[in-house]
């Protein structure tokens, strides 16, 4: 069962002990019973009177005793702390493995890119030895699943006005009827990939990739030295609740700006809102809620979410952060854990994954536990999509689609931009074109509408970064347990005559 949102359990300190105290006449003397601090206060007075001296005598058998207990005390902490320090050390080593090598540029590449690592030391779907807690087990991995992939091009098949036929698309409906949205156990197999793949740590692939970037195609790149060192620390749950938890209890370490909130819904299914405009006379109840839960609360559910294979019509919960683009200009010490481990997404430079730093709007994170699904939406911003951890499938769709999206046009609602179509329920319209039953008319004609659209799919998986241009609408399923972040860096405006571009969503609007 998935753990309701009970409070947390109080975490004691450590009570004081005379260890902690500063080892000196006057502290040790504070530190003793109210009867024995005359005494101890007299410790230095000399006396010729036989009584006197079997009390000075007494007083250095109680001295040796506390300065025994003393020193015990101290070695103890002593002990505590070098096995504690030991395991961190341990820790660190295993989570800084994938990055002791020497990260200096070579010719062709990147500097401090890391592209010039072992590429057993960068491979995906190597084991996580050795790191605390127990990673996720779903019934199916997609990161070690079957995928076909597409050619290598390494050069955009662009012609004017037209993109040349890639990505290749078909439509919504026919990506839903060969894998049901909700059929997370027995997918395709092989899953086949339409998007280009760039290695990047190959210079000739990374040069490529920027071809696709500069022509506003979508594409993924894979082998990303600090994505795949993140992906390693991050199926650490306790190293995560720490960063959010360090953050949090000391401003200077990113506390103002690190966010994190759980967001839950009665069913699988979430879709975006801002909960201000949110009226309910209008719009109804809110279709989704924030709870109480930290981190460590949501990756127990979501790996017990793994484990049991939680159905679509149960309680789930979605953990989203967010670093905004203001700590990008703090040191190092100050920034917090997401932008230490993702420095190229969030940099005062330009850099692959952000080429406009000015227009960046910081990274965005969001934690999927098992069948989470996001509604379709589109950014104004170029997208770099990086999953650290699990898998999502995404299904893409270009600006020319809005129309057939149920996309929200008014920007004054409070889900503007995005559609509150559930593509899942597709496949209970009616195949011979007369009326669902039990199926709101109005729904039914946008499901209709949405199930022919133009659309694409990918599976994003750990260690791969998917770009997706500015104005691309993208809906999200959450395969497994998972961990993605994103940063958006400026607009742009290029028109595909096959894809579209800002004019249509700008224009577009329910029919």
């Amino acid at each position: 069962m998935i753990p309701s949102p009970a409070p947390l359990p109080v975490r004691h300190r450590r009570p004081a002990d005379i260890s902690d105290a500063v080892l000196s006449p006057s502290s040790l003397n504070n530190a003793l019973p109210p009867d024995a601090r005359s005494d101890f206060g007299q410790w230095s007075v000399a006396s010729t009177f036989p009584r006197e001296k079997k009390r000075k005598n007494e007083l250095k058998k109680n001295k040796m005793f506390y300065w025994a207990v003393i020193v015990l005390a101290f070695f103890g902490a002593g002990a505590c702390l070098v096995s504690s320090t030991f395991r961190h050390l341990q820790i660190g080593m295993n989570h800084r493995s994938l990055g002791s090598k020497d990260l200096s540029a070579q010719e062709g590449a990147v500097e401090n890119d890391g592209s010039n690592l072992p590429n057993a030391e960068l491979e995906p779907s190597a084991p996580f030895e050795g790191i605390p807690g127990s990673p996720s087990k779903p019934k199916v991995d997609y990161n070690t699943h079957q995928y076909t992939y597409p050619n290598l091009v390494m050069k955009p098949p662009v012609s004017g006005t037209s993109a040349g036929g890639y990505p290749k698309l078909t439509t919504l409906g026919n990506l839903m009827e060969k894998w049901d949205q909700d059929n997370l156990d027995d997918p395709p197999s092989p899953i086949v990939e339409v998007l280009q793949h760039f290695d990047y740590r190959d210079p000739k692939q990374r040069e490529a990739a920027l071809l696709y970037r500069e022509a506003e195609l979508p594409f993924k790149v894979t082998n990303v030295p600090e994505v795949l060192r993140a992906s390693v620390k991050w199926q650490d749950d306790a190293y995560v609740q720490k960063g959010f938890k360090d953050a949090k209890n000391d401003p200077g370490r990113g506390g103002e700006f690190l966010r994190g909130t759980t967001q839950m819904s009665k069913n699988n299914f979430f879709v975006f809102f801002l909960p201000h405009k949110w009226r309910r006379d209008l719009y109804g109840p809110e279709p989704t809620k924030n709870n109480d839960w930290d981190y460590s609360r949501w990756a127990k559910a979501a790996r017990e979410a793994d484990a049991i294979g939680l159905k679509i019509d149960k309680t789930h919960y979605y953990f989203q952060s967010g670093v905004p683009r203001p700590e990008r200009f703090r040191n190092r010490k100050g920034q917090s854990f997401v932008s230490k481990d993702l420095p190229t997404f969030s940099g005062p430079d330009p850099t692959f994954f952000c080429s406009d730093p000015k227009g960046s709007k910081g990274i965005q994170c969001r934690f999927g536990m098992r069948g989470v699904t996001s509604a379709t939406h589109y950014d104004a911003g170029r997208n770099m999509i990086t999953m650290i951890m699990g898998a999502k499938r995404y299904i893409l769709a270009p600006p020319i689609a809005c129309k057939q999206l149920g996309i929200v046009p008014d920007k004054k609602h409070p889900g503007f931009r995005h559609s509150f179509l559930n593509f899942g329920r597709i496949k209970y319209i009616s195949k011979d074109g007369l009326p669902t039953q039990g199926m709101d008319a109005k729904d039914e004609k946008d499901l209709r509408e949405a199930a022919a659209s133009p659309a694409l799919e990918t599976v994003v998986k750990r260690g791969e970064v998917l770009y997706l241009p500015s104005h691309w609408f993208h809906y999200i399923t959450s395969l497994q347990m998972s961990a993605q972040c994103n940063t958006r860096s400026g607009s742009d405006f290029t028109s595909y005559s096959e894809f579209g571009g800002f004019d249509d969503v700008e224009k577009c609007g329910r029919k």
